[in-house]
């Protein structure tokens, strides 16, 4: 170039230098235009990575399979906008891609819940409900079965007496075929028991057996009273306790009326009221 320009002559080598300094400006002012162009695609790139980074830490937060299609779109348009970038130039751009990473990663499962495990404490104090409950339901199916099985041993066992024989009812007749008032008392041997007809309680069954020790006493027609031939306890007509060694006046069994009939049931009997409270004993001088 400095032989060619040597070469030249005096208004040619001139207009020769002045074409080369105007190519020169000419190169100059490109290149700062190039520089300047180069900063503003600089600040926009890094804009659309603040913005890629913002949109992606939304998806982040809230990982949502709607959110996340929406972020990975929004990344894509984001790169599409910046200058000398496309989203359909063959190649996906890094905010394109971390969306797709995010959008896999947060929508392929749900969070599993968490599982806290029992302290011992509230472990012993569930297993000691569970304990008592069990107590409780054995305790009361048992006790139910025992009281199953007592009452159908007790019902089992339990003597079933036939109406006309000791320990079951007894039927009389009517009241007016009793004895009349006053009359001697009489004796039912098959239900161990004398009947009396008396003006006060009306018809009454004295037990045949003694208060004492249990000897089979007698009616003294000359005397007018029970008498006992074991130890001499005396008895009156109604049964009171009069004298002798035993405890109480004459036990009884209950006398009712069935359909106008005198029933007596010797399977109920009535203990004789203590000796000291009969208004027939007598008082030793």
């Amino acid at each position: 170039m400095a032989e060619k320009v040597a070469d030249l002559s005096g208004e040619e080598r001139e207009k020769r230098i002045a074409e080369l300094k105007a190519k020169m400006q000419a190169s100059a002012k490109k290149a700062k235009a190039g520089a300047e162009e180069s900063g503003v695609e600089t600040v926009r790139a890094e804009a659309a990575k603040a913005e890629t980074a913002k949109i992606v830490a939304t998806a982040v937060e809230t990982p949502t399979a709607a959110v996340v299609e929406k972020t990975a779109a929004s990344a894509v348009a984001v790169e599409s906008s910046a200058p000398g970038k496309s989203a359909t130039n063959g190649a996906a751009s890094n905010g394109a891609a971390a969306a797709a990473e995010i959008a896999q990663a947060t929508t392929v499962v749900a969070p599993e819940p968490v599982f806290v495990e029992d302290s011992p404490e509230v472990k012993a104090r569930k297993e000691m409900n569970r304990r008592e409950f069990l107590t409780y339901a054995w305790g009361g199916v048992l006790g139910l079965v025992t009281l199953q099985s007592a009452v159908g041993l007790f019902q089992f066992m339990m003597p079933r007496f036939k109406a006309g024989e000791f320990g079951g009812v007894f039927y009389m007749g009517p009241e007016t075929a009793l004895p009349p008032i006053g009359a001697s008392p009489e004796a039912v041997t098959a239900g161990k028991f004398w009947l009396v007809n008396t003006e006060d309680q009306g018809p009454i069954a004295l037990y045949m057996v003694c208060t004492h020790l249990g000897c089979l006493y007698k009616w003294e027609q000359a005397n007018n009273r029970f008498e006992c031939p074991c130890h001499g306890s005396k008895f009156t007509r109604e049964g009171f306790f009069i004298e002798g060694p035993a405890p109480r006046s004459l036990d009884q069994f209950v006398v009712t009326i069935e359909n106008g009939e005198v029933a007596v049931n010797t399977g109920r009997r009535i203990n004789g009221a203590p000796a000291a409270e009969s208004p027939a004993r007598v008082i030793p001088a």
